[in-house]
């Protein structure tokens, strides 16, 4: 067995051999097939100039012969000799300048510089050489039965030596590549941990990785990991020297928003002092000017702002919108519509070319039209932000307000559209649905029910509206109440409770006002509270409503309860005390009588 592994390294080993003198071949193949190329180019140029320079000398050596011919017939002898000498030396001289060329030609052979060559390219197969010749000698005189243990360790060393071939062939591009995939599928996946060892490993292959450190905090600032972005955008534009641009510019578009650092004062710094790392790399555009002008309104430097603004204007909506409001600080209205305008068109190219306005683009052209006074426009505008965000609070109480602006507007043409305004009210009340807001409407539509007899006609389209809510009729009604038109605010109540006979105050304000008046219906408006009662059957106010009812019924004791648990939630009503008064003194307990009526005083 040992014979046949002796037998085969030494095959191996022969094998080598010839390997390194089949490389050591090729170069002595060229070297002779470049030396006979030499040669062969050589040999025909010297043919070439010799046939050359023959057909070149031809008129001189005929002019001889006609020479020699004349000579013979008309010259002496001794003449002849001298000039046939003379011929001889001329047509002797072409074989002259042939031998010379052919002596030149001889002195340029190109056996010494491919010599040369091969003596400067040792350093390429001398190696190769010395390598193969080793390997045969080594070979040929080993052991060969203990060079069997070294079989285990090659057999480990191959995956290396394969991995280190394919990277010598391949280079590091593969690797990049699946690094930056992985770092890619980790930032969508959210795993910024591993995202950041992948960016450390590309690091060490020599790749430039600042563009994806600031895509990493990018995505980290989407995810609100507002902290961890500003540390790593902090890495890549440090405060005390010049980084990447735009970690600088996201840097001071964040601390001017307030939205890295509470401290106002040391926030408007770090701001100037990215925005001159900004300025110093010669990147004065247009956003870093808006940041500067928004700087110096925060510094309350409204004059510089608008000066900073002016040249924006046409550029930047946002620009156009915060001069508008400087200069409406500035008591400036001429240069604020003016602004305005330049607002309206860029929302309005954006609108045409197809581009969805975000809310925030909205607000903007919304105060811009306020401006202009475009109320049409303006609702226009609030429904388009509706439409972006139905439950958006701040966007249906502006819709409602506009809506009731529309209605006013209405209310003072000559001939008004009674159905088109009762229309803009339940359309406004819809909208808002809250107690404080529709009775805030209520009372503005009530208070002028004297100014013109359209508005008792509005107030009853009002009541018979089946659009009309029952928050919206409390409200018309408590008004009524108050106004001591007990009539009308029963006729109000009544449609409440039959909308909502789920509202409790519906129900109680419908006893108070069955309860009052000439007209009252003592028994009705009992009925009416106790459902209220029931609903709520702790509320303060409800039990006081119902001890004044049972008070007109002189059942004394029972209203006695009442007030009594209505004067520990408002101690300092001082009806609750005169009708305590008046309940004890019909009882006989004068004492208790007296002292409600110095509590009222």
């Amino acid at each position: 067995m040992f014979d046949k592994i002796h037998h085969l390294l030494t095959r191996l080993a022969r094998a080598l051999s010839e390997f390194g003198a089949m490389l050591v071949r090729p170069l002595e193949r060229a070297a002779e097939a470049i030396a006979h190329t030499f040669f062969a180019a050589w040999e025909s140029t010297e043919g070439l100039f010799a046939n050359a320079f023959y057909w070149l000398t031809w008129p001189f050596r005929a002019v001889g012969r006609l020479i020699a011919a004349v000579g013979r017939g008309i010259l002496p002898e001794a003449i002849r000799e001298k000039l046939a000498s003379m011929g001889s030396w001329l047509s002797a001289l072409p074989t002259r300048m042939v031998a010379a060329v052919l002596h030149a030609s001889e002195a340029l052979n190109l056996d010494r510089p491919l010599l040369g060559l091969v003596w400067l390219l040792q350093p390429l197969w001398r190696p190769i050489a010395a390598v193969g010749g080793f390997a045969y000698a080594w070979f040929t005189t080993r052991e060969w039965r203990q060079l069997k243990w070294a079989l285990p360790a090659l057999v480990m060393l191959l995956p290396f030596a394969a991995v280190w071939a394919h990277s010598f062939w391949n280079g590091n591009g593969a690797v990049v590549s699946r690094y930056k995939d992985s770092m890619k599928e980790a930032l969508e996946t959210q795993d910024y941990e591993s995202a950041q060892l992948y960016e450390q490993k590309l690091a060490q292959l020599g790749v430039d990785t600042q563009l994806t450190e600031y895509r990493t905090a990018l995505a980290l600032a989407e995810e609100d990991k507002l902290d961890e972005a500003y540390k790593r955008m902090q890495l890549l534009a440090p405060e005390e020297q010049t980084g990447y641009p735009s970690a600088h510019f996201w840097i001071a578009q964040r601390l001017v928003s307030g939205q890295l650092i509470d401290d106002k004062k040391e926030s408007q710094r770090l701001a100037k002092v990215h925005l001159d790392h900004l300025e110093s790399l010669n990147m004065t555009g247009s956003y870093q000017q808006f940041l500067r002008a928004i700087l110096s309104v925060q510094d309350g430097q409204l004059e510089e702002a608008a000066l900073l603004l002016k040249p924006l204007v046409a550029i930047l909506p946002g620009a156009a919108f915060e001069r508008m409001r400087i200069n409406l600080a500035l008591k400036r209205p001429e240069q604020a519509r003016e602004d305005a305008r330049a607002l309206v068109t860029h929302v309005a190219g954006q609108e045409r070319r197809g581009t969805v306005l975000l809310p925030g683009e909205l607000q903007w052209w919304l105060a811009a039209e306020e401006v202009l006074g475009n109320l049409q426009k303006m609702r226009t505008i609030l429904e388009k932000w509706r439409a972006l965000e139905p439950e958006n609070q701040q966007a249906k109480q502006a819709l409602a307000r506009v809506i009731r602006r529309q209605a006013a507007q209405l209310l003072k043409d000559p001939l008004p559209d009674q159905q088109q305004i009762v229309d803009l009210w339940l359309t406004a009340a819809e909208l808002e649905n809250n107690a404080g807001s529709l009775l805030q409407m209520a009372r503005a539509i009530y208070k002028d029910r004297n100014k013109s007899p359209i508005y008792g006609r509005l107030l009853e389209a009002l009541r018979e509206s089946p659009r009309t809510p029952a928050q919206l009729l409390l409200a018309v009604g408590t008004e009524a109440a108050v106004a001591e038109q007990y009539q009308e605010a029963r006729q109000f109540f009544e449609i409440a409770v039959q909308r909502d006979p789920t509202n409790p105050a519906a129900w109680n304000n419908y006893g108070l006002v069955l309860g009052e008046g000439a007209d009252a219906r003592l028994e009705e408006a009992l009925v009416a509270v106790n459902r209220a009662l029931e609903i709520a059957p702790q509320e303060y106010r409800f039990r006081e409503t119902r001890g004044q009812i049972l008070l007109r019924l002189k059942r004394w004791q029972e209203a006695i309860e009442d007030l009594e648990f209505a004067l520990n939630g408002m101690p300092q009503l001082g009806a609750i005390h005169e009708s305590l008064a008046l309940a004890y003194t019909a009882l006989g307990e004068d004492e208790l009588a007296n002292l409600h009526r110095t509590l009222v005083e």
